[in-house]
């Protein structure tokens, strides 16, 4: 089982409680909206859900998941960036949060300004996978085939601009080879085509290829991330065989809009960490080939700021660009 970490465990849940403090008595009077920037139905709207239901016991309201997905996750963000500042409109921000800064020539919101850290909920990451009939088993065997075909060998991902697209650019610059990238509307399209054999290459999260590799119906090239996964342990990562290979991590951290009072951001930090720790949640997470985290929203914070940074890095020395 994968190992599920939180930031002080339960003293972390504790301490929140106590600190939310009496600015937050009466908070909170009505349901909470928890925007999802992806389309109901993925892995990561199951888990929001589950996570969303006992949240709703702590809380005393309901917490309803409201999935506006599209423009790399930025509309259903632009939504909680301009939301009041009150605490009752979340959003489940992911990887592309600290992504589009500098993917994008243009927002309708600033990310650090307009939106302020409730949470980190989890790390995880993506791996790279080949239909059993292609020939290369390896990112080193890949790279020579990659060169010896250039620009003749896809990789699908979700659509452009997401994590996986990004660390696919990231293999074509580090390596000097050119794959070309296909983008589907969402990872789970393109895993389907990779079953059929009609794309030969799919990069996306662990939790959505680790059933096909398991069963054989997919074969594991490298991790995308900075380490293996636990679920894998003998599959290495790209940065192994490449050492040029630049990586950041894949998260998940939940956001309210900026300006929301401290006691307030308080009480949904404590309820969240309660709320991960609920039997079902801490399931869903190790099913998922996820780390639970769990930190302050002061940690959250940091945390965000250091991974814009990183994966600014990454997608200048990709050359990756929103179309």
């Amino acid at each position: 089982m994968t190992p599920i970490r939180f930031a002080a465990g339960l003293g972390v849940v504790i301490a929140a409680l106590q600190a939310y403090g009496a600015g937050a008595q009466d908070f909170p009077t009505r349901p909470v909206r928890y925007i999802m920037p992806l389309p109901a139905g993925q892995e990561t709207d199951v888990f929001a859900r589950v996570l969303a239901r006992r949240m709703s016991e702590g809380l005393g309201q309901n917490v309803i998941v409201d999935n506006r997905p599209g423009g790399g996750t930025m509309i259903g963000t632009d939504l909680a960036a301009k939301a009041p500042s009150d605490g009752y409109t979340l959003v489940h921000a992911l990887t592309a949060h600290a992504i589009n800064p500098t993917l994008q020539s243009r927002m309708p919101y600033d990310t650090l300004k307009d939106l302020a850290c409730v949470t980190q909920i989890s790390s995880f990451s993506s791996m790279l996978v080949a239909h059993p009939s292609f020939p290369a088993r390896n990112v080193a065997e890949l790279i020579k085939l990659a060169k010896a075909q250039p620009g003749k060998i896809v990789y699908a991902t979700g659509p452009i601009g997401t994590t996986n697209h990004i660390l696919g650019e990231a293999l074509n610059s580090a390596a000097g080879i050119s794959l070309q990238h296909v983008a589907y509307k969402g990872g789970g399209p393109a895993v389907q085509d990779l079953l059929t054999g009609y794309v030969p290459l799919v990069a996306n999260v662990v939790l959505e290829v680790l059933p096909y590799v398991r069963s054989g119906r997919v074969r594991p090239i490298a991790v995308m991330g900075p380490k293996r996964t636990p679920s894998l342990p003998d599959v290495p990562t790209i940065g192994e065989s490449l050492p040029t290979y630049q990586s950041g991590t894949s998260f998940w951290v939940l956001l309210t809009r900026a300006g929301t009072p401290a006691a307030v951001v308080n009480r949904l930090n404590a309820d969240v960490l309660k709320a991960m720790q609920a039997p079902d949640v801490r399931e869903r997470i190790v099913q998922m080939d996820m780390e639970a985290v769990g930190s302050t929203p002061a940690q959250c914070e940091a945390f965000l700021r250091e991974q814009i940074q990183i994966w600014a890095k990454i997608v200048r020395a990709s050359g990756a660009k929103a179309s």
